[in-house]
């Protein structure tokens, strides 16, 4: 008695599928800027105001990488830890063991970060 539904749900996101494309592609259409009278000036690369000048592909400075990893692990984390928080009562400790598990697992790009840190060729 659970399938007796499952076709008008199948109907039901085709046709929102369907309408949702649709939609795009008419907005697109509507909405996608025309020029009758393109111009190399038009088409040429233009980058806050200026002209492009160089190459476009440079090499990337990976001086504040691992602060940038350290963001990360620490926002993940914080996020994870205050959800665990909330509910710390209602785990108890079977909730704490996860919880450890999954800290000894981020903390382990933190400690790669600040190992990236602390070599002097990276500044």
């Amino acid at each position: 008695m659970v399938a007796e539904g499952i076709p008008e749900i199948v109907y039901y996101l085709g046709f929102v599928t369907v309408s949702t494309i649709g939609l795009v592609v008419v907005l697109l259409l509507l909405i996608s800027p025309k020029d009758p009278r393109p111009t190399p000036e038009k088409h040429a690369a233009f980058e806050s105001g200026q002209i492009a000048a160089g190459r476009g592909r440079t090499r990337f400075i990976v001086q504040y990488y691992p602060y940038l990893l350290m963001f990360v692990v620490y926002d993940v984390v914080a996020m994870f830890l205050f959800a665990w928080a909330v509910n710390l009562r209602a785990l108890g400790a079977p909730g704490t063991i996860p919880i450890l598990v999954f800290m000894a697992v981020l903390l382990t790009p933190l400690a790669y970060a600040l190992r990236l840190a602390n070599k002097p060729e990276n500044w």
